[in-house]
């Protein structure tokens, strides 16, 4: 993981974890938090949040999941879910995630390789008594294999 993530110019970092490529996009959600406590303000949403955050407002029964969801996928509805970039960006953007994918890629390659290639490790000379008694004592998939 990197301890400062190379900006790119514009509302993005990009850097790499171990495992994956992260893109932070925090100005889209610093828009998204003002957007949604403006919803949420709003006589169109007001109401229903309420009614899930106040249990006296629900007959002193907490909001079920339902209602939860409901709420949830109307705000989704509303707030912004995409990061524009100019071209300039957006190719910057590209080549950096680019340049930290290929060691994961490439890792995932060789990790996939050496996967489908474990089937045929058996075969190497040091595993010939492993090969004996899975010969003498097929499993039980094997043996319908055999059968046929």
């Amino acid at each position: 993981m990197t301890d400062n993530p190379k900006a790119v110019r514009g509302p993005m970092h990009v850097e790499a974890t171990p495992l994956m490529v992260t893109a932070d996009v925090t100005p889209l959600v610093t828009a998204n938090v003002g957007e949604l406590l403006d919803l949420l303000a709003s006589d169109e949403f007001f109401q229903d949040f309420m009614e899930i955050a106040d249990p006296s407002e629900n007959g002193g029964e907490p909001a079920d999941r339902m209602q939860f969801e409901t709420l949830q996928a109307r705000l989704v509805e509303r707030m912004s879910t995409k990061v524009a970039l100019t071209g300039p960006q957006a190719m910057r953007v590209a080549g950096r995630m680019a340049k930290l994918a290929k060691p994961l890629a490439d890792l995932s390659a060789k990790t996939a390789a050496a996967v489908s290639r474990g089937a045929s490790l058996i075969k190497h000379p040091t595993h010939k008594a492993t090969r004996e008694h899975l010969a003498e004592n097929p499993l039980p998939g094997q043996q319908d294999r055999r059968a046929s």
